[in-house]
């Protein structure tokens, strides 16, 4: 019988002591024997740390490496240095996969394949209840050259497959050879970044429909989570960054064109929306300064016919942001934030963007 390759499952953990029992359990249920866990304690200041221990105490398949708390992007990276196995997967130290997904996602690669993306099932918790369980498969599956993926490139973009390292498998040579990395420097969105230089080395990806993986809202958060005040900054230098990727492929034209300056709108949107988040240290003056700021980002007003592509609330903060209306759109931002503290107070669920 033909050995099986061994897989490097590599699982940063920052101060998930409630969670990273379920996780790590969840990988040594796999189906697919022959992995290694990285556990990269990046500095928790709870129990995680002996949590990690005690499991390695328990399989041998387990190593733990401690260090200072330096970001999840570093961490990934002790891992990348750390492993041992021919394929590369990731997975977040407070989520959950099923038990044959890396059997399947290995089965997958085969030979001729250097990328397999995956569904994913999106589980919102409140308080320790299960609110929602969302299951998101990528309608269109199966084997495709690196051209034809760029074809529908934005779609997989619209629909979160191309944005996060967790729902996919990876060749280590690719990463090894090209010197691969998490970018240290980037606060969110740092494994898009992942993705896109290592889906340009790629030749032919494997897309396939399982929803192997667990992903748990109400422990990671969404962008709208807390408040970021660099975050503008942030999604400016993520967009640049896919926008450079798809022109270098000549991909940034026609429908995938329109679904990443579509998606950038609201991510624009969620940029304001973040000035007045509860947790905000800013000052109304501030607050007047950054709005101010992204209205006349030059990107921004390039982008403004996209906004009137969008519903009403956003045709009417383009209409804003084209008329310079700092007052008009602060206290928008102000009475929205009011009423959906008011629609959280009484059970209700309010828009986000994530």
């Amino acid at each position: 019988m033909k050995k099986e390759k061994l897989v490097s499952i590599i699982v940063p953990v920052y101060n998930s002591e409630s969670y990273i029992g379920n996780c790590i359990t969840s990988i040594l249920k796999q189906t697919y024997e022959n992995i290694e866990v990285l556990l990269i304690d990046d500095g928790s200041t709870d129990g995680s740390g002996k949590v990690c221990n005690a499991y390695a105490q328990s399989d041998n398949r387990i190593r733990v490496v401690h260090q200072e708390n330096a970001g999840p992007s570093a961490a990934r990276n002790k891992g990348i240095e750390a492993a041992r196995g021919e394929y590369v997967q990731f997975v977040d130290g407070d989520d959950t996969i099923e038990p044959g997904m890396t059997e399947a996602m290995v089965e997958a690669l085969g030979e001729q394949h250097q990328l397999v993306i995956c569904g994913f099932n999106n589980v919102i918790e409140e308080d320790g209840r299960l609110v929602s369980d969302e299951t998101f498969c990528f309608y269109k599956t199966g084997s495709f050259e690196k051209e034809e993926v760029l074809k529908f490139f934005g779609e997989l973009y619209r629909d979160y497959f191309i944005h996060f390292n967790w729902n996919k498998i990876y060749r280590s040579a690719i990463i090894m050879e090209h010197g691969l990395s998490f970018d240290t420097n980037v606060i969110r969105g740092e494994d898009m970044l992942f993705n896109l230089d290592y889906l340009e080395k790629c030749s032919r990806i494997k897309i396939i429909g399982n929803p192997f993986y667990n992903y748990m809202t109400s422990n990671s958060g969404s962008i709208t989570s807390k408040f970021r005040p660099n975050l503008f900054e942030n999604q400016q230098l993520l967009f640049q960054r896919t926008r450079e990727f798809l022109q270098r492929n000549n991909a940034y034209t026609g429908k995938n064109m329109d679904l990443v300056e579509e998606f950038y709108t609201t991510r624009v949107m969620a940029c304001f929306s973040n000035l007045f988040h509860p947790k905000s240290t800013l000052t109304s003056n501030q607050i007047k300064k950054h709005i101010l700021k992204i209205m006349w980002d030059d990107r921004v007003n390039e982008k403004l016919g996209y906004f009137k592509k969008g519903d009403l609330e956003k045709l009417l903060v383009g209409f804003m942001i084209a008329n310079r209306k700092v007052e008009w759109l602060y206290w928008y931002f102000i009475i929205r934030s009011t009423i959906r503290k008011m629609l959280n107070l009484f059970g209700a669920k309010s828009k986000k963007w994530i």
